[in-house]
């Protein structure tokens, strides 16, 4: 018997027939069996048929129905249909003949239990013999097809190629295995769906899906690369061949899609070892030659190609892409390699940091596990506070109205202090403001904690920045005692770390590298976002204010409530006054390029976005340092145009800022250990009072009953400091400070040594 182009042979049908007690109806059904040469099998109970059904598997069912009371047919055919096979079986009940006579449309409720057919009673043994000639020749001829359908399908499923089978209309109608694990779809995923939606067609340029469907109405297969989208939101690029199936001459009612699997599965790997690394078999010669160079073939070509440039797709995208077209011509081991980097970037967390080497001596410390939640945790995270109190309270957390910060009006030009009539000892500290060793915190001491002025009035000086920015000296000194004025008396967010934070951030800008890359703007607005970047800042976290439903938070919709806070109130204040507006004398492109700028670096002070910065800076100018000193070595004067493009010098200035924003553990041992001790307070205020008015307590490492310093620090130093500023040395070289960390590291290591010893101690004296 012919399937298509299957043979298959007709094997020695077997049939079963069940009848409560021999009678002449299944004697005459017996003889004309064994006429036709069927191995014949009798039962008479319901156990007898079931357990004869499993072992038998017979073609052809004959069960009678004639005495329901005695054999209940209907519970017996159902009963049936729950083997495994049963669909390859034929069931016919034999009924009397008054139940053709009934104009109920008696067969649909035999249909409905499973029967196939029916067999009106009779005896005649030639009607018997012509009915299940009947049945052999149709039903069980069908029967057999399905089974060996049954073989096609799971040759399709083992196949490399992913294969789909739709209708003229594109709905999918069936799907192997292999387009399943190429698209991230299940089968009952694909079915139903048009499969032109798989292939990117609202990127697909007209002409393309036009000449498909023109090749497929002609009968002809369509062959060329199509973009698939998977499930998970990439495009693969498949090798893809469009075919018709013709069920009448020049009428189609199928098309089958083969895509060629571009890179060896796991499930596919069933190939002998040696044979592992070769990728894909060479491609098949079934495309039509004609077609593919002749006219149509390669109007085809052209248009695709003309497709694919002109789409517009992010570049992890292409980046995704370009591994992919890699994987297809590489060795098992590297494609492996690559499908693990294809995990890291679908996912939606790229820059989470992960606990990798020599970071991990602390993955198991609680402390420092809990001071890197506590910094890196985003807002949108953090459990809100919707009550009544919570809103109440949050008045009181800024020393601000909650209606909006309110600029305190700066000091008159006469009391605004100037560098001329600055007190000696001042003068003296202000000498070293461009060395890394300056001391911010005595200054504080000494100017009666208003270190900012002093500082700024000394750096932008240095810097020529009233010229620059085309304003009186009084606007500048104006401005910078305004900014401090609204800084708050923090433990440590203070105007002195603002002013510890602009004094880095001069002294960075003198290092050779970043005065051959930024222009003299570029270093006024480095100092404008330093002196602002933490200006009416509470006390507490972003997180704080999100859990006490602050109306900063609510403002900011607890997105860097407080980066945004700060950029926001320093331009509100700057341009409130003439008297303090530094930027009325820009034009408007200038101010707005500056603005945008500065707005920039503030932002990049929250810690939440840490690993994004650093990951950008370091991916960027690895490559770029490197290039410079092996061409240092031959030329004198590098070329450095790669390293001064806009985008990386907006790189360049957000690790400025985020490493002069936390340089206290790359400061000499003595101010390291001052503001250690200040920022711990500060955190530890926060916990008391998350205690007090029972809220999600943030950095839990700071619960003043139980904080180390010591750990705090070297939690730091560890997940933040060491990487970033060790990037920030190889780029610009600033190896004093990478001694000092070290320095530090290893007081803060020794502390926790006696610190633990003395607990031990404690412990033995009251155990004793």
């Amino acid at each position: 018997m012919k399937f298509g182009s299957m043979s298959l042979p007709i094997p020695v049908i077997r049939a079963l027939l069940v009848f409560s007690k021999d009678d002449a109806q299944s004697d005459a059904l017996k003889w004309a069996a064994e006429k036709l040469s069927c191995e014949c099998t009798m039962a008479y109970t319901l156990d007898e048929a079931t357990e004869s059904y499993q072992n038998l598997h017979p073609h052809i069912v004959f069960i009678d129905s004639r005495q329901s009371k005695t054999l209940d047919y209907t519970a017996l055919c159902r009963s049936m249909h729950s083997i495994q096979g049963s669909q390859y079986s034929c069931f016919v009940a034999i009924v009397k003949k008054s139940a053709i006579d009934k104009e109920d449309g008696s067969i649909v409720s035999f249909l409905r239990s499973g029967f196939t057919r029916w067999f009106v009673e009779s005896h005649n043994l030639g009607v018997c013999l012509n009915e299940l000639i009947q049945i052999h020749h149709t039903d069980i001829s069908y029967l057999l097809k399905l089974r060996a359908a049954q073989a096609l399908f799971s040759a399709l499923d083992s196949c490399r190629e992913g294969i789909i089978v739709t209708n003229l209309d594109h709905k999918i109608q069936y799907a192997n295995k292999a387009s399943e694990k190429l698209l991230g779809y299940t089968v009952e995923d694909l079915c139903g769906k048009n499969a032109q939606t798989l292939c990117r067609a609202e990127s697909v340029k007209a002409d393309i899906a036009e000449s498909i469907n023109m090749q497929v109405k002609k009968g002809k297969d369509w062959e060329g690369t199509l973009f698939h989208k998977r499930k998970s939101g990439e495009n693969l690029p498949l090798w893809s061949r469009i075919q018709s199936v013709e069920i009448y001459s020049g009428h189609a009612e199928h098309l089958i899609h083969v895509n060629e699997c571009p890179f060896n599965e796991k499930s596919f790997a069933t190939e002998p070892a040696d044979l592992l690394p070769f990728v894909k078999a060479p491609r098949k010669g079934s495309c039509d030659v004609r077609t593919l160079s002749g006219e149509s073939g390669l109007n085809r070509r052209q248009s695709f190609a003309k497709f694919h440039p002109m789409t517009l797709e992010p570049p992890i995208t292409k980046v995704i892409n370009m591994i992919l077209a890699t994987q297809e011509h590489s060795p098992l081991f590297v494609v492996q390699a690559l499908d693990r980097v294809l995990d890291i970037l679908r996912s939606t967390d790229i820059y989470s940091p992960q606990f990798t080497g020599i970071r991990q001596n602390h993955a198991d410390d609680s402390v420092a596990s809990d001071l890197f939640s506590g910094l890196i945790s985003n807002s949108k995270q953090v459990i809100r506070r919707f009550s009544h109190e919570a809103f109440k309270a949050s008045k009181s957390v800024l020393g601000v109205p909650s209606s909006g910060a309110v600029a305190q009006l700066p000091l008159t030009p006469s009391a605004v202090p100037t560098l001329a009539n600055a007190p000696e000892k001042v003068k003296e500290l202000l000498e070293d403001v461009n060395e890394w060793h300056c001391d911010i915190i005595q200054l504080e001491k000494i100017s009666e904690k208003r270190p900012l002025i002093w500082v700024g009035m000394a750096i932008f000086a240095s810097f020529n920045a009233c010229n620059l920015l085309n304003c009186d000296e009084s606007v500048l000194r104006n401005w910078l005692s305004m900014i401090e004025s609204n800084y708050h008396s923090n433990t440590y967010h203070n105007s002195t770390h603002a002013a510890d934070v602009l004094q880095a951030t001069a002294y960075f800008l003198q290092k050779p590298r970043l005065k051959a890359i930024f222009d003299p703007i570029d270093e006024i607005v480095s100092l404008i976002a330093a002196a602002i970047h933490d200006v009416d800042h509470p006390g507490k976290n972003s997180a704080f204010l999100c859990n006490t439903g602050s109306e900063l938070a609510i403002l900011y919709n607890d997105l860097s409530v407080l980066e945004s806070h700060h950029a926001a109130l320093a331009f509100k204040l700057t341009i409130s006054n003439e008297k303090v507006n530094i930027f009325q004398n820009l034009n408007k492109d200038s101010y707005k390029e500056m603005r945008r700028s500065i707005i920039d670096m503030v932002l990049a002070t929250e810690m939440t976005k840490h690993f994004e910065h650093l990951s950008k800076f370091v991916n960027v100018f690895t490559k770029s340092v490197e290039a410079e000193e092996d061409e240092s070595t031959e030329q004198s004067s590098p070329d450095l145009s790669a390293m001064s493009t806009p985008e990386n010098i907006v790189l360049v200035k957000r690790i400025l800022i985020k490493c002069a924003d936390v340089s206290n553990p790359a400061r000499p041992l003595n101010s390291c250990k001052e503001w250690a001790s200040r920022i711990a307070e500060e955190y530890m205020a926060q916990t008391d009072e998350e205690k007090s008015k029972d809220l999600p307590i943030v950095m839990p490492a700071f619960d003043r009953t139980k904080c180390s310093i010591p750990k705090s620090q070297m939690g730091f130093i560890d997940y933040f400091v060491n990487d970033m500023f060790d990037a920030w040395d190889a780029f610009c070289d600033v190896p004093e400070l990478i001694d000092n960390i070290k320095i530090n590291y290893e007081y803060w290591k020794q502390e926790e040594i006696q610190r633990q010893k003395n607990i031990e101690a404690q412990e033995s004296t009251s155990n004793n």
